[in-house]
């Protein structure tokens, strides 16, 4: 099996770190800029390595591919680097801070022959399969419109990554990625998008509204890294409708009838926490030298990135190190 490097310590490594060692998915070596962090890391996943740069971890013979855990606005750069290594490579989202620096890595990746995927957790979870699967059976009928949220409160430092525009701060890459997924796997490409933001003193979006419009649908989204407020997608049909609390990571959801009556509630615990999926998802794609999954692929990452560029157009957001090809 496909032996891991770890490159960065935050919140999201833990939850990586924690489905590879529940899912018996070897953990080769872990690397943060301070050592002490690292080794933190080792003691209590049991990393065989520890790493105080990230390149000593990129020369490591054992091993075979990197997550990347870092911050949104270091992936393009890092993922350059861990290329020239030619190690495969599962990056955290948002993927870059564009879809031209995505494209560029794409290439790259094929030139080199290794792969190279977004770490989208949400399209792998037995959960959004099975609902995608309801709404396809017509259960809830045609769908009609969605509203979907994550919002969460709180007034992070200047310094912080999330109101960091050279790390891709702000409401837009780091959650409303997830209701826009949401959408793009119930509805696909919108027809046209209006979005509107509040912004950070630090040129960030703090919040983001978006609607898409289809030909016959509607889809309402909100995202927020400042003001606290929803967690769920409601997905509302002709016979129907379907609820899924926190749906990033869910594991269950309601469908429910015309008269607000629950007609099956879905239950789908994960085996760990809901990550083994994307990344037992990503070894078999190596394994099997397919380099592509079901659910995560190429063209899923630019027609996201893609979306988020024309989004940060209409609200006015640019990061200072995006235009680096």
């Amino acid at each position: 099996m496909l032996r891991f490097g770890l490159i960065g310590a935050g919140a999201i490594a833990h939850a990586f770190s924690k489905a590879c060692q529940g899912s018996g998915i070897p953990l080769q070596a872990v690397a943060s800029r301070k050592l002490e962090k690292a080794r933190e890391y080792q003691q209590m996943y049991g990393f065989v390595s520890a790493y105080g740069d990230y390149e000593s971890l990129y020369q490591d013979p054992l091993v075979d591919a990197i997550y990347v855990a870092t911050p949104h606005g270091l992936h393009y750069e890092q993922m350059l680097a861990i290329l020239k290594h030619k190690k495969h490579i599962l990056c955290e989202k948002a993927f870059t801070l564009n879809a031209k620096q995505a494209k560029h890595i794409f290439e790259l990746a094929k030139a080199q022959g290794v792969f190279v995927m977004e770490a989208m957790w949400t399209r792998f979870l037995p959960l959004t399969q099975t609902v995608l699967n309801r709404i396809q059976s017509g259960v809830i009928g045609d769908v009609v419109s969605m509203k979907v949220d994550f919002a969460f409160g709180g007034n992070p430092a200047d310094e912080a990554r999330l109101m960091n525009p050279a790390l891709g701060g702000g409401a837009l890459l780091d959650v409303g990625i997830y209701p826009i997924t949401y959408a793009n796997l119930v509805l696909g490409k919108p027809d046209k998008i209006d979005a509107k933001a509040k912004l950070t003193h630090t040129g960030v979006d703090g919040t983001v509204d978006l609607t898409y419009h289809y030909p016959h649908q509607v889809a309402h989204l909100h995202a927020s890294v400042i003001e606290e407020g929803g967690k769920d997608a409601w997905i509302y049909g002709s016979k129907g409708s379907i609820k899924v609390p926190f749906f990033w990571g869910a594991h269950e959801a309601f469908i429910y009838d015309l008269n607000h009556q629950v007609i099956e509630h879905i239950d789908l615990p994960h085996k760990v926490n809901g990550y083994e999926f994307e990344i037992l998802g990503f070894i078999e794609a190596v394994e099997n030298q397919s380099y592509r999954t079901p659910w995560m692929n190429v063209e899923n990452t630019l027609e996201i990135l893609a979306q988020m560029d024309e989004i940060r157009q209409h609200i006015g957001v640019i990061y200072p190190n995006e235009d680096t090809l």
